[in-house]
């Protein structure tokens, strides 16, 4: 079963690699608006060939034990700092969400076995480089915000410029977060792969959604990076909103 995947995976492990986006949406930390901290779990000897076992205290050697996709992480989460402050994440069997208790300076469980509804009705995206994003994925967007979608009704657009942020409402409430590629501004999106989307895409899927590339039909978790802050084009959310968006991207 999937627990016992998750165990076997932690006890063929020797080392651990870790990678962290440390303070994600810094840009609106002087506005008091929510910001995160994102971070996956590597494997690190998984990272190499033949029995090869380089010192982790080497800065090249440790960039290639993260250069991993993210069907490797043996674990991923995030912390969202707002009106609480709170800690989700997998080991790979299950998404779980802890908050900050502030009497007790720890962090309990108040969110056992989270799973993001099957479909919402909000996306989640910076439209002002719609100009450059696929006619395809433009498509997409004009249909759901139309009601003219397979929902039959009017999505709502919600976007924070906090990925840490965006992600945990579209956890809880469901919908679409997109980061696609624009011609003119981010070619390969915006997102790291290896410390952003690949970590979010991994708590995602194990709480019931899924991700994509700007292709629609392979999983953010199947891309294998090249180096540390590779970008990528980056969809995830609910299931049945993904199946749908991927019909679009696949023209």
């Amino acid at each position: 079963g999937e627990e016992g995947g998750v165990e076997e995976k932690w006890t063929s492990t020797r080392r651990l690699a870790a990678c962290f986006d440390p303070l994600d949406g810094s840009g609106n930390a002087d506005a008091s608006i929510c910001t995160g901290t994102v971070f996956g779990v590597f494997d690190a000897d998984a990272g190499f060939r033949g029995g090869e076992s380089p010192d982790l205290r080497d800065a090249s050697s440790l960039s290639r034990a993260v250069l991993q996709p993210g069907n490797k992480l043996l674990a991923a989460g995030y912390c969202l700092y707002s009106s609480t402050t709170m800690l989700v994440f997998t080991l790979g069997g299950g998404t779980h969400g802890f908050t900050l208790d502030t009497a007790m300076n720890e962090f309990v469980l108040t969110h056992p076995n989270m799973r993001i509804p099957s479909r919402g009705s909000i996306y989640s995206c910076n439209e002002s480089y719609s100009e450059g994003w696929s006619p395809d994925f433009r498509r997409y967007l004009s249909a759901i915000k139309g009601g003219r979608g397979q929902s039959g009704e009017r999505y709502t657009q919600r976007y924070i410029g906090s990925m840490v942020g965006d992600v945990h409402r579209t956890l809880m409430y469901g919908g679409i977060f997109a980061c696609p590629a624009d011609d003119d501004v981010h070619p390969r999106g915006s997102l790291q792969l290896v410390h952003k989307s690949a970590p979010m895409a991994f708590l995602i899927e194990h709480a019931g959604g899924r991700s994509a590339d700007d292709s629609g039909a392979r999983s953010l978790l199947d891309v294998v990076p090249s180096r540390v802050h590779e970008r990528c084009p980056c969809f995830m959310g609910s299931s049945d909103d993904m199946d749908e968006l991927a019909g679009y991207l696949r023209g």
